[in-house]
């Protein structure tokens, strides 16, 4: 929240466009955006009509965009639900998914899916669930987010949120234009899309 680096180009009168919601700066900085939290809320009722009753997440960072507004998603879609203890914390690197699923089958080895806020924590979660010896998606569904090169890769193959990344490029190409133009900062938010493999 609050990036000096923002600040500093905004101070300077330097024309600055977002990839994400740039906290802090929404009324300031024009951004391009895939939907988090309401991709969040797909995955978790596609885990949810999957028949798990027990869904976990993992996060990503809690500073970021894609940390809050994701795990905001989730809870929509847990509703009453929800349980502090089926959540874990993540820096999105695959290690931290690794550690953030061995902390939760510690804590909750009742659970029986889990939703991760990007498909590299996701690769590590897949470790920690065999290690474990969890076997996905018979005993845990797993989805992710982001639809990277690393999804279709996994074993199983991951689950995930779509982002459309090439269009996200092409509208935040568009806005810094219309920003050296003197345009006021626009936000355009995408759609993300649910992709079923074999983790679900």
């Amino acid at each position: 929240r609050d990036n000096p680096m923002v600040a500093e180009l905004l101070k300077h009168q330097v024309p600055v466009v977002a990839c994400g919601v740039p906290l802090g700066f929404e009324g300031s900085v024009g951004y391009v955006a895939a939907d988090d939290r309401a991709g969040a809320r797909t995955m978790t009722r596609h885990l949810l009509d999957t028949g798990r009753t027990r869904v976990a997440m993992i996060t990503g960072p809690l500073d970021t965009p894609g940390g809050t507004l994701r795990l905001e998603g989730y809870r929509e879609a847990v509703g009453d639900a929800f349980d502090e203890t089926l959540v874990a914390h993540g820096d999105y690197s695959r290690e931290s998914g690794r550690l953030a699923m061995a902390e939760l089958i510690g804590r909750r080895p009742d659970l029986d899916a889990v939703f991760v806020a990007n498909d590299l924590m996701a690769a590590g979660a897949l470790v920690a669930l065999q290690a474990a010896g969890r076997s996905v998606p018979d005993d845990v569904a797993v989805g992710g987010f982001d639809d990277s090169g690393v999804a279709a890769a996994l074993h199983p193959a991951l689950t995930t949120m779509r982002q459309p990344f090439e269009r996200i490029s092409a509208e935040m190409v568009r806005l810094l234009l219309e920003t050296v133009e003197g345009a006021e900062p626009a936000a355009v938010t995408l759609q993300t899309t649910l992709v079923r493999r074999a983790s679900t």
